[in-house]
């Protein structure tokens, strides 16, 4: 990848609207990236995979893209309404890197 390219994720946020989201130098989680762009991702608890409100669908093209979730971010997820066994995840617990460049997915919606 180029030095002026940039990588980005599309999203659906919760209203249905899709946007490209950049993933910038300094995010080091994709919640931090979702954050940043103001689309409804709460982040209450910083990125410590303690409170779900960065919780994302992914789109199932994506999810054997992905690294497996990890215990905690599974135990969490499991107690969300919206939870899907393939498709949820945790923006703060995938990390900024160029596998995730040209990522779909979706905001959750709210507890």
């Amino acid at each position: 990848m180029a030095a002026t390219d940039t990588m980005t994720v599309q999203v659906v946020t919760r209203e249905g609207q899709q946007l490209r989201v950049p993933l910038e130098e300094g995010h080091a989680t994709l919640m931090h990236a979702l954050y940043d762009a103001d689309i409804g991702v709460e982040a209450s608890c910083g990125g410590c995979a303690a409170c779900a409100t960065c919780h994302v669908l992914i789109d199932e093209a994506w999810v054997d893209r992905l690294p497996p979730r990890r215990p905690e971010e599974d135990t969490l997820l499991r107690f969300q309404a919206h939870f899907d066994p393939r498709r949820s995840r945790l923006s703060c617990q995938l990390d900024v890197e160029p596998a995730l460049d040209g990522l779909v997915c979706a905001i959750a919606p709210e507890e």
